[in-house]
């Protein structure tokens, strides 16, 4: 069966007819009749992936040479077709950041020891300011010629992520691996993460280096974050959880969104685990991560593929998944951040429920309220409930929500710890037992995602549980 290695195309690529995959084509195994099972997946589907898996399969790949291979990352190049539609400027270099780097490096002291020495200073792995490198490899040790594996950071069923080090540079970086040989449908994540990272360049997004394939794996090599989840750092640090600092790290969070948007893409599954920390500092910054599930959109032209985690969709979502409604816009993005800060200020999903069908129906309707005695401002909830609508076309847009008066620097400091209606929990404690319950959940679902898939013309990815 050929398989097009990009789904998701972004405006004004068209692609050429050998790669071009009809509606008609859509594998039979793929396709779904009706709506979500209550248990979230079509039972006809092995599960795609597991919480750490990203991926894509080149079913129709073909190398030509041993001196300039092929790779799939490299076949086309999405933001310059993007650019080329909409005036959009190409991948440029990273916007100016304040504060120290984000770019994790194990060979900062080596430098640093450097200056006092006559030994040179090592050239840097990767061009920080140079496009994404797309390489292909006859075999899997000329990838570990190049780096030295550190550790696993992540382990899914096709696919693991690890920490590595540059051989040269001494540099550390993260790197996505996927078995091509086992993973088919999940190759097409990986290649469109590839697309959208290589378009985007901004200090609170995770930041793609370089891609490389061989005939057996294909590898994604990223800055590193070591910071983990910022929603398991607010609740288990030693500092005063405030309303203050849930309004920096949302503002942190909708600048990076206001980004994607503003080029075109969309990430259609934000969520607590897709916003990590660069570091274990005091200052790290915050990390949009997990891009597997993003995709290029065209203004007035609705997407239609059922996808994201069900804790956290969007009702335009669960409505597709229904038949309700005929497809959705950037606007569940705004839906995502909205949840966000309803969590971080409460420390609890308000639409979480014991089973998925009942949370998908506390989604469609918009079942929530904010709960009585919690001291969290007038400011914050208004804040929260102009993104929580379940009309998309009352949500603020991303531009819209940096301009709050909430988020404003006028807008009365709350420097205190958020209390809840009970004395003994504060929010800090109830968001400690929200991050220990998902990672209990977690372990007893086996980090299952993407459990069902979409027969509707823009892609087949599914939805985690």
């Amino acid at each position: 069966m050929d398989r097009a290695f990009l789904q998701d195309d972004p405006p004004g690529y068209n692609r050429p007819s050998s790669l071009h995959r009809t509606e008609q084509q859509q594998p039979e195994s793929m396709a779904t009749d009706g709506p979500l099972a209550p248990d979230g997946w079509d039972k006809r589907h092995s599960p795609r992936r597991s919480a750490d898996d990203d991926g894509i399969k080149p079913s129709n790949y073909k190398r030509t040479s041993k001196s300039n291979l092929p790779t799939p990352f490299s076949k086309h190049d999405p933001a310059t077709a993007a650019a080329a539609k909409q005036d959009l400027p190409a991948p440029a270099a990273e916007e100016p950041r304040p504060g120290k780097s984000s770019h994790h490096s194990a060979s900062s002291s080596d430098e640093d020891a450097d200056r006092g020495s006559s030994k040179p200073k090592r050239k840097p792995a990767f061009d920080r300011d140079g496009p994404v490198e797309a390489v292909a490899l006859q075999s899997d040790w000329q990838f570990w010629n190049i780096f030295s594996d550190v550790r696993t950071i992540g382990k899914g069923h096709f696919a693991k992520v690890k920490q590595v080090q540059h051989n040269e540079s001494t540099e550390d970086f993260a790197a996505k691996i996927l078995d091509k040989a086992m993973a088919d449908n999940d190759i097409e994540d990986l290649v469109r993460e590839f697309q959208m990272l290589r378009a985007l360049r901004h200090a609170n997004i995770i930041r793609l280096f370089a891609a490389y394939e061989t005939p057996r794996k294909l590898y994604l090599v990223t800055e590193l974050a070591t910071g983990g989840e910022l929603m398991k750092r607010l609740g288990s640090d030693a500092n005063v959880y405030s309303e203050d600092e849930v309004k920096k790290h949302l503002l942190t969070i909708l600048k990076a969104v206001a980004y994607m948007h503003s080029k075109h893409c969309v990430h259609r599954d934000i969520k607590p685990e897709n916003v990590l920390l660069s570091d274990n500092s005091a200052d790290a910054e915050i990390k949009i991560v997990d891009l597997g599930l993003s995709r290029f959109f065209e203004d007035r032209k609705l997407m239609r593929t059922i996808c994201g985690t069900h804790k956290y969709l969007a009702p335009e979502l669960v409505q597709c998944d229904r038949g309700q409604l005929q497809g959705y816009d950037k606007a569940i993005d705004m839906w995502g951040v909205g949840l966000l800060g309803f969590i971080m200020l409460y420390g609890f999903n308000p639409f979480a429920r014991d089973s998925q069908r009942e949370t998908h129906n506390a989604i469609t309707r918009c079942e929530w309220q904010f709960p009585d005695g919690f001291s969290v401002s007038n400011g914050g909830k208004e804040f929260v409930g102009m993104l929580l609508k379940k009309s998309p076309d009352e949500r603020l847009t991303a531009e819209q929500a940096l301009k709050a008066k909430w988020l404003s620097r006028d807008a009365p400091p709350s420097p205190s710890a958020l209390l809840s209606s009970d004395p003994k929990r504060p929010v800090k404690q109830l968001l400690w037992e929200f991050n220990a319950q998902r990672m209990l959940s977690k372990v007893v679902k086996g980090a299952h995602r993407r459990l069902s898939a979409s027969n509707l013309p823009d892609g087949g990815e599914g939805i985690a549980p």
